[in-house]
């Protein structure tokens, strides 16, 4: 399930998956980001809270559909930060952004614990 969170506003855009992310949770997530899209200059600042994520319980092609759709509109991708709970995670948002992060064009993943949640929503704004 996908939730938009309450301190989504203009540029920026907040979600959390719970348990499980399924193909119309996909489908729910490209509304919430095209909006955010039309009322932003252009780039979203993106928060993804996924401590009460289960990876087991992720569909396949809601997983594929995601990665195509997040590589299709890098462009439209600012700050992004995650928000979980596992070393892993933090891990694997390390690795993505070496690989995709971009500085000079805004693109910037950031992880951070679930304590550190109001740090996360101050990066984005930041």
């Amino acid at each position: 399930m996908i939730k938009v969170l309450s301190e989504t506003k203009g540029d920026i855009l907040g979600v959390e998956i719970i348990e499980a992310y399924t193909k119309e949770d996909f489908a729910e997530f490209v509304q919430a980001f095209e909006k955010a899209v039309k009322e932003s200059s252009g780039k979203v600042n993106l928060l993804v809270r996924i401590d009460n994520l289960k990876f087991r319980d992720i569909e396949f092609k809601a997983f594929v559909r995601d990665s195509r759709y997040a590589l299709e509109h890098i462009g439209q991708l600012g700050r992004v930060a995650i928000v979980g709970s596992s070393k892993v995670e933090k891990f694997l948002v390390t690795v993505d952004n070496l690989i995709f992060g971009n500085q000079e064009k805004g693109l910037v993943e950031k992880y951070f614990d679930t304590s550190d949640l109001d740090q996360a929503w101050a990066f984005l704004r930041g």
